[in-house]
């Protein structure tokens, strides 16, 4: 009896073990997979950010399993789901804790070819463009921009193979190996059927950061047209109205990024000032809401402009914010705007008035919307 009080209890202590053991594999493939996700999504992030001719984009999925992201030309990505574009994106050979390369899908808008004839002449890529992908399940989540995936052990009857590397259904179930053509994904637990892993990058995480970049690369021009036009007008270019020029007499509206001429104004090229293509192509002067004050315009009047009760200051540049649903911004196209489509852009109505008061912007939710002021 003694002796079988033993060996049930070397059973036990060999049982608890192996389940001791399994769980720590488990944590350990879980822990190597959420490191190799979140390194990929900071990837891309860093790519959008960077981009140095259309900041935000991202590149095509890779549809053969090379590492390299296809490309977009002549129009479209081959696919917008494929495998995460790890040498285009100079990462290492990222791997799930199950020791699969990891998948990728990306908003059309975000990856495609920007002269695309679908959305001609350009595809313009600014806080106008929201990511159009959603997210169900445990996760749920809408304006996604981008997904990266961990396939996980096969399951069911996928079958991975050297004949079937590429093929998504053999790698992604549940609704998300055909998500790219409902633009929805499934997340959830894992199960005998299911086992994909998702980690999304939405519009707030892209946008913030090269809203600032094009803000004060839009201020360092605002400010080098004064100086340079010294022995013109050493003024601020008038605002535009609706397509990108400077309109005579202008005061509020937006950047005249597309051209500063006017009967008192002189061109930026007229200065030796270059404008980032980039600033241009993708509509930034579209977005953004900018005033200069009387004193410091062509007409050299006496009023300037008063912020938070403080007067004297010349220029203010608003920028709007990340867009969000119930926004109704009224995109339309360069040339249909009127003034009163700005309080869609602009949240508080001191700022949105077409007047020459201006208040720091209110809180804002979420945070990643919120107007940002700047002052020359």
């Amino acid at each position: 009896m003694l002796l079988l009080v033993m060996l049930i209890g070397i059973a036990a202590a060999l049982l608890v073990y192996g389940m001791i053991d399994t769980n720590s594999l488990a944590i350990k493939r879980a822990n190597v997979t959420e490191a190799a996700l979140a390194q990929a999504k900071q990837a891309l992030i860093g790519r959008a950010w960077a981009d140095p001719n259309r900041p935000g984009s991202l590149p095509c999925p890779d549809t053969d399993n090379d590492g390299i992201a296809q490309s977009p030309f002549p129009t479209d990505c081959p696919s917008y789901i494929g495998r995460l574009p790890w040498r285009t994106l100079g990462l290492t050979d990222l791997r799930d804790g199950d020791g699969e390369r990891l998948w990728y899908a990306v908003t059309r808008e975000f990856a495609t070819n920007p002269t695309n004839p679908w959305c001609a002449p350009t595809c313009p890529l600014n806080t106008d463009n929201n990511g159009q992908l959603t997210i169900t399940g445990a996760a749920a989540a809408t304006n996604v921009v981008a997904i990266v995936f961990s396939a996980g052990a096969a399951v069911a009857t996928q079958v991975r193979d050297a004949a079937n590397q590429n093929n998504v259904a053999n790698y992604l179930e549940g609704g998300n190996e055909t998500g790219v053509a409902t633009s929805t994904f499934v997340s959830g637990i894992a199960t005998n059927t299911f086992n994909d892993r998702l980690l999304a990058i939405d519009s707030s995480e892209i946008w913030p950061q090269i809203e600032k970049r094009a803000g004060s690369e839009i201020l360092a021009k605002l400010q080098e047209y004064r100086i340079a036009g010294a022995n013109w007008c050493t003024c601020y270019p008038w605002a535009d109205l609706s397509n990108g020029s400077s309109n005579e007499g202008r005061y509020n509206g937006r950047v005249p990024l597309l051209g500063a001429a006017t009967a008192s104004t002189p061109e930026w090229a007229d200065l030796g000032i270059t404008i980032p293509s980039w600033l241009k192509d993708n509509n930034w002067w579209y977005v953004f809401f900018y005033t200069v004050s009387d004193n410091q315009s062509a007409w050299h009047g006496a009023g300037t402009l008063t912020v938070d009760g403080v007067a004297g200051t010349s220029v203010v540049l608003i920028t709007t914010g990340t867009i969000v649903a119930g926004d109704n911004r009224p995109k339309g196209t360069p040339g249909s705007w009127v003034d009163t489509d700005w309080p869609f852009y602009v949240d508080d109505p001191e700022n949105s008035d077409l007047g020459v008061v201006f208040v720091t912007p209110t809180p804002h939710t979420p945070a990643y919307a919120k107007d940002r002021l700047y002052t020359l």
